[in-house]
């Protein structure tokens, strides 16, 4: 197996866990009577999310996602994060909104990383 396959293969693996991160804890958000105010909201960027680790489970590759969209969701999720910033109701769950601003941002620099490999192998 020559390098570039397994630097490929390791951001692949990088891409399943930024999934996983961001996906557990909007799944987790979605239940909590804490984050009721913005279920809708929630429940919305969770079927988006989810529906691209779908779809790169069978692509293994993030390019399908457009800039705008993934810049979108990103845009979407941190003002999730910034209406429940200073919310005194929250307990140790408002870090649930940090946490997915951090792992979006991990898969948007993931997803750079691949097309930008793709480019310099074409």
């Amino acid at each position: 197996m020559d390098e570039n396959s397994l630097n490929d293969s390791y951001i692949r693996g990088k891409i399943d866990i930024a999934f996983a991160r961001l996906i557990g804890p909007l799944a987790i958000m979605n239940e909590l009577k804490s984050y009721e105010s913005s279920h809708e909201e929630i429940h919305n960027l969770l079927d988006i999310v989810t529906k691209w680790g779908a779809k790169f489970q069978d692509v293994q590759n993030l390019s399908f996602i457009k800039s705008d969209e993934i810049l979108d969701i990103y845009n979407r999720l941190d003002a999730l994060k910034d209406k429940f910033l200073f919310d005194t109701n929250l307990g140790l769950e408002s870090e649930l909104s940090d946490e997915i601003v951090i792992w979006i941002y991990e898969l948007m620099e993931l997803r750079k990383m691949q097309i930008e490999r793709n480019l310099k192998n074409e």
